[in-house]
């Protein structure tokens, strides 16, 4: 499969999620207009270190992001009279970032493959993802203060898959934990994973 890679720092997209992004650079804003306009997927490559970011070669693999990444198709949800926009990117998945195939105008379009995960859940761990969901939930009642939002947001917390995803995405503060979890190929490991994390106090709701 190909993707349009956007580089970003500290940035993970996980499956099931929705990123919202403002997108304001001229490479991105085509780069989001080619995106609605072939269907090709946005992947969000994680960039750990900002002063090692260097020039995107084709026929090379950029160096400068994780070779793991969230991918997901494209919504405008705003363009604005300023140029910029507002864009949900809904994670579909999450794929290995191959060779570059072009970069021009900055608009970086790779090979990926999409990596499976293993979403089998061992029932002695639906416990710990009810235990996971109930600290979400808490949080979710604490920091969505519109009704609306909030309903919405818990009707969409419709599984583990989803539950874990929304969980990583805004209870951990670490980056590269966030990264560290996008990366286990096991929900079971996942859920594992967090509910350690959770129990450790690393978590605060």
């Amino acid at each position: 499969m190909d993707v349009f890679l956007f580089p970003l720092i500290n940035v993970t997209l996980f499956p099931r999620t929705t990123k919202p992004l403002n997108i304001f650079e001229p490479r991105y804003l085509d780069m989001v207009r080619q995106s609605v306009e072939t269907q090709i997927p946005i992947a969000l490559g994680f960039i750990e270190d900002p002063t090692a970011v260097t020039e995107v070669v084709p026929g090379q693999k950029v160096s400068f992001v994780r070779e793991i990444a969230g991918f997901g198709s494209t919504q405008v949800i705003e363009e604005r009279a300023n140029s910029t926009m507002l864009v949900f990117i809904q994670g579909i998945g999450k794929c290995r970032l191959g060779e570059v195939k072009s970069a021009e105008g900055g608009v970086i379009l790779c090979e990926a493959e999409p990596v499976p995960e293993d979403l089998h859940i061992d029932p002695e761990l639906r416990p710990q993802v009810h235990a996971l969901n109930k600290i979400l939930a808490r949080w979710i009642s604490s920091h969505i203060p519109d009704t609306q939002q909030r309903d919405l947001f818990l009707a969409n917390l419709t599984g583990p898959e989803e539950i874990v995803g929304a969980f990583s995405a805004y209870l951990i503060r670490d980056y590269d934990l966030q990264q560290m979890v996008l990366e286990f190929n096991s929900l079971n490991e996942k859920i594992r994973f967090l509910h350690r994390l959770a129990e450790s106090s690393e978590i605060t709701v």
